[in-house]
């Protein structure tokens, strides 16, 4: 009877989860129509805006049919710990999604600079081999118990958490350096520069506060820090589709590039004089 509330709570969170998803989907449609759909399908960015947006659907939609499984008390543990691999991996690859809008809109504020290239990619690899590290040294240790998915979770996992925050402060700080620079040219407020700096300090806070309540809740050795993994899903989901819409929709506004998706194919440039009238 003990596990009855921390089941609840990991059966009601992935059809909160999935609402909230279906919900940002619905409000966000016009612009996708608008933005998205319009675009080549060589186009790299509308294919990592269908990852984010319809396998996110497609992950939450397996979650209503998983977790009851996993909390019924039959599952056998070799499920259990593929569960775990599952939520770590498909966490990563949606940060790895939006990391690499981000990661190109830094890289063309840097003039497609190669060092920033090098800095970002050695960042995001290593977020991948911290995370098998954790994975091979820490998930079989994982108690094994009747309702698997309310196992208490690894404290190691902190360390995955420590390394995407410090790529999204890399991101975040190598913008904001560059809008400092730009700002004493004249021409920081461009919409841009402006667009770069508040998606990815928006992005920046709502990553590092999912990742302080994995990291804390790991620590605490909570066995519900599993229901950050279906909130992950839907807010990240959420998050990186945003940003290659409003790429869009001001690169088609601005007329830089027609229907260009996101800053990777903008060619940017910096002259000495404002590219764009002050906002």
């Amino acid at each position: 009877m003990e596990a009855l509330p921390a089941q609840l709570t990991t059966h009601h969170s992935p059809v909160k989860s999935i609402v909230i998803l279906l919900w940002d989907m619905v409000i966000t449609s016009q612009s996708e129509i608008e933005h998205i759909w319009p675009t080549p399908w060589n186009s790299f960015s509308k294919w990592l805006y269908l990852f984010l947006r319809y396998l996110s659907l497609a992950t939450q939609i397996f979650h209503q049919f998983a977790v009851p499984y996993l909390n019924s008390g039959k599952a056998p543990k070799s499920s259990c710990f593929a569960w775990f691999v599952y939520t770590a991996v498909m966490a990563q690859f949606q940060i790895t999604a939006v990391e690499i809008i981000l990661a190109f809109r830094v890289y063309a504020l840097f003039n497609r600079s190669r060092r920033i290239a090098i800095i970002l990619g050695s960042l995001m690899s290593l977020e991948y081999i911290v995370l098998m590290i954790v994975i091979s040294v820490s998930f079989h240790r994982i108690p094994s118990i009747p309702y698997c998915i309310l196992s208490k979770p690894p404290s190691q996992i902190m360390y995955h958490a420590i390394a995407v925050v410090a790529t999204q402060s890399t991101l975040l700080g190598l913008a904001l350096i560059k809008n400092i620079l730009a700002r004493r040219a004249g021409w920081g407020r461009a919409p841009l520069v402006s667009l770069l700096i508040r998606d990815g300090t928006a992005t920046y806070f709502i990553i590092c506060v999912i990742f302080f309540c994995i990291g804390s809740f790991c620590e605490l050795r909570d066995e519900r820090t599993v229901i950050m993994f279906f909130w992950l899903i839907s807010i990240i989901s959420s998050c990186g589709c945003r940003l290659i819409i409003n790429m869009q929709r001001l690169a088609v506004d601005e007329k830089l590039v027609p229907r260009a998706p996101i800053t990777s194919e903008i060619e940017v440039e910096f002259p000495s004089e404002p590219p764009f009238e002050s906002m």
